[in-house]
């Protein structure tokens, strides 16, 4: 799946302006991003260790997460910035209300890490596409190339756990979620 295919909403386009126009905030709230998906894929491993699918699975993605992390953290550098304190993620806070309690709590918890990465994605590219050509440019195709991989791979295992008709209706649920969560917020120099 593609993150148009699980998105039921598009980013405003003027977000790229907001983005640009304080990229160093814009930069640190992705380096914040990075982490906490870093964080994220081992929460998700010391949940579950006696997955070794799962496990392993994860264990790439927070090590690829880590890295980006650091490419993130190294352009902070190159622009004489540094990582300014977390704010913390409303859009991310909200998506993980929607994240039900029991037997189903894996696979949402899945879906919601593909949402995410599906948002990040997306405006990660419009980011790209509105950088001036370069090394910065770059890195930002690269790194939404990266969270398209990373899509897809929480809807693989999400599906793999629930089996495809039920990661499918559930996924359609969190992403109509997902959009009114989006639409509610206000465009800011972040990720989400």
């Amino acid at each position: 799946m593609s993150a148009v295919s699980i998105l039921r909403s598009a980013t405003d386009p003027r977000w790229a302006d907001v983005a640009l126009a304080d990229l160093d905030r814009t930069l640190g709230d992705h380096a914040h991003c990075e982490k906490k998906a870093a964080a994220t894929a081992l929460k998700l491993i010391a949940d579950h260790p006696a997955e070794p699918t799962l496990v392993r699975a994860l264990a790439r993605l927070a090590q690829e997460e880590q890295q980006h992390f650091l490419a993130v953290l190294n352009e902070l550098a190159r622009r004489g910035a540094s990582l300014p304190p977390d704010d913390g993620d409303p859009y991310a806070q909200a998506l993980l209300r929607e994240i039900r309690s029991g037997a189903g709590r894996l696979v949402d918890r899945l879906l919601v890490g593909a949402l995410i990465e599906a948002r990040s994605c997306e405006r990660l590219a419009l980011l790209a596409a509105a950088l001036p050509p370069g090394r910065l440019q770059e890195l930002y195709v690269r790194l939404a190339q990266a969270e398209a991989g990373h899509e897809r791979l929480f809807v693989d295992l999400a599906t793999a756990r629930a089996g495809a008709a039920e990661a499918r209706t559930r996924l359609d649920v969190l992403a109509r979620a997902e959009a009114h969560i989006v639409a509610g917020l206000p465009l800011l120099p972040r990720i989400h």
